[in-house]
């Protein structure tokens, strides 16, 4: 009784050629795999750039404070804050500077 049944009928009618087919066909199903994941990963990007293009808030040039000074991050939320507590409207802030003492 043979181990090997497939397409040949038996081990011993497999041939070199045989397995290089075998081998080139497995080399093509990996690499098809392969760009299909590159194709899929490359248009997650692109879609992931365009959704962080629309969302990114690009500061003023009046609140580049915020960018250089972590206190004036703190205490800004802190404002934002103490003013939604006492008047419960949303505050928007439109900006910001340092008082020089």
């Amino acid at each position: 009784m043979p181990v090997f049944q497939g397409i040949w009928g038996s081990i011993e009618n497999f041939s070199v050629v045989d397995a290089l087919v075998v081998s080139l066909i497995a080399i093509l199903i990996v690499f098809l795999v392969l760009v299909i994941v590159i194709l899929v990963t490359a248009g997650v990007e692109k879609g992931s750039s365009a959704v962080i293009a629309k969302v990114a808030i690009n500061p003023r040039k009046e609140n580049e404070i915020l960018s250089r000074d972590e206190d004036a991050v703190a205490a800004l939320m802190a404002a934002t804050i103490e003013f939604n507590r006492e008047t419960g409207k949303s505050p928007r802030v439109k900006s910001i500077k340092q008082i020089e003492e």
